[in-house]
């Protein structure tokens, strides 16, 4: 697959979207939280700072500046196979966080003005605990693929 080149980006045959600790996915939060709330913010403005509208304004936010982001997990044996379709953004984009029972997807898409930039996240609850060192993340075709070993239950160590 190709990926856009833009400035520094090169096109590779593979791109892989960063593995990210959840400190970073936190991070992200706070300024996709801020972004929308800037953005509320100005829609307020625009009405003439009429109250009455909060919600209204930070749910029209969300929609203006959020990627709904829809992911599938899919039993694949000793692994679990996670898809998620994210066209428009590139492997350098994207970001995945993994913890035993749950991956975390988010991403800004950085493609035209800061008007038009796109944010997303998705975390997912697994069915199964994953080993968080062996995960692969890849895109292609605007889909981002996850794979997670699982973790055998006679692995998993109960603590008392």
């Amino acid at each position: 697959m190709k990926t856009r080149s833009s400035g520094s980006r090169r096109a590779s045959a593979q791109a892989r979207p960063r593995i990210v600790s959840s400190e970073l996915v936190q991070s992200r939060l706070d300024e996709i939280r801020d972004a929308v709330a800037r953005r509320a913010y100005d829609l307020f403005e625009r009405r003439g700072r009429q109250d009455g509208h909060h919600e209204e304004d930070w749910w029209q936010a969300e929609a203006d500046l959020l990627f709904p982001l829809a992911v599938s997990v899919a039993d694949a044996g000793p692994c679990l196979a996670i898809e998620a379709a994210v066209p428009g953004f590139d492997a350098c984009d994207v970001e995945v966080c993994v913890e035993p029972r749950r991956v975390t997807i988010t991403g800004q898409c950085r493609a035209g003005d800061a008007a038009d930039r796109k944010w997303m996240y998705r975390a997912v609850e697994l069915p199964d605990e994953v080993a968080t060192c062996d995960a692969v993340a890849a895109i292609e075709g605007g889909v981002v693929a996850v794979t997670l070993r699982k973790v055998a239950a006679s692995d998993v160590r109960s603590v008392d």
